[in-house]
């Protein structure tokens, strides 16, 4: 037998106080408080929807927060530009809102894209932000998108150590876990193949970006294939998964497809009509097998709760 290269490895990964060894999956019944936002659209802001969704009752969020860079979404009445501290703290908001309603062993995973032009490295900032909850860094994901169409001489100070503007073609995933690395579930709720494992696990994902943004009058979507891929990798069929900024429905689509049971949230009414639409085209085509649980809809909240502190704008 080889000589172990580190000596006494678990008594320095126990100085390291590591969370790899968090890993006992809890269970426990699902709030009935939960049952009537199952697979609903729902259009309000953020803040407003999250405050409704019961304690502990999410398997998995899925997101890509805004921009923050002046993109005219469809019928919202809210400005997507904002001091960078501003539109931060507001994230950290909705962030919050979402590790209350994430069960134990519950996932959240952020689609970010960094931000090179305002120089300001989003992914990390936001990592930070869901670390300081109190939730676990499981993964991060290069998700290459091959997109080599910028002009060389747009890239800062040509052929000089000036000031070279690097150019990105890829996109960070961050995922984190809640109080568990490991999530219980029924083996017979498995949905993930054998290949599409051993190509997943691997950090570095390489898929074309949406091209169908038009069509959906939204300027920055993910495809199909980044919920599809973190739907099967990190949650179970039957699993609730939750879409803080839906936009046009992608997240939600997947999950229907997937047989998730979903609820996405949404500012705009019209992304919100989009997102439905989507699932029931597919419906109709024939594309989407019937489903037990409850008829996709539109839930529109127009007023916040009573007691309900809703700081900023999401």
């Amino acid at each position: 037998m080889r000589p172990e290269k580190v000596r006494d490895k678990k008594g320095k990964a126990d100085v390291r106080n590591s969370s790899k060894g968090i890993k006992n999956p809890v269970s426990f019944v699902e709030p009935h408080e939960i049952f009537p936002f199952i697979n609903r659209i729902i259009c309000a802001n953020a803040l407003h929807a999250l405050a409704r969704i019961p304690d502990q009752s999410i398997d998995l969020v899925i997101t890509s927060p805004p921009y923050n860079f002046g993109h005219a979404y469809a019928q919202d009445p809210h400005n997507d530009t904002h001091d960078w501290d501003s539109y931060f703290e507001q994230l950290l908001h909705v962030w919050r809102e979402c590790e209350r309603v994430l069960k134990t062993s519950g996932r959240i995973a952020v689609n970010i894209q960094p931000l090179f032009s305002d120089y300001v490295p989003t992914h990390h900032i936001i990592s930070h932000q869901l670390k300081s909850l109190g939730l676990l860094w499981k993964a991060e994901f290069l998700w290459e998108k091959n997109n080599y169409n910028a002009k060389y001489t747009a890239w800062g100070s040509w052929k000089s150590p000036s000031m070279p503007y690097i150019k990105y073609t890829w996109e960070f995933i961050e995922v984190f876990d809640k109080g568990n690395h490991k999530k219980k579930g029924r083996r017979e709720d498995i949905d993930i193949t054998a290949e599409e494992f051993k190509d997943w696990v691997i950090g570095k994902w390489s898929f074309p970006p949406e091209i169908r943004m038009k069509d959906y009058h939204h300027p920055a979507m993910f495809p199909e294939e980044l919920p599809r891929r973190l739907m099967k990798l990190f949650s179970y069929k039957n699993d609730i998964v939750l879409d803080p900024f839906n936009g046009a429905g992608t997240t939600t689509l997947v999950a229907w497809k997937l047989q998730r049971r979903f609820i996405g949230v949404d500012v705009s009414r019209q992304y919100c009509n989009t997102a439905l639409q989507r699932i029931a085209s597919e419906m109709e085509n024939g594309k989407i097998p019937a489903s037990e649980y409850p008829q996709p809809s539109i839930m529109v909240i127009d007023n916040p709760l009573k007691n309900e502190r809703v700081p900023g704008s999401y």
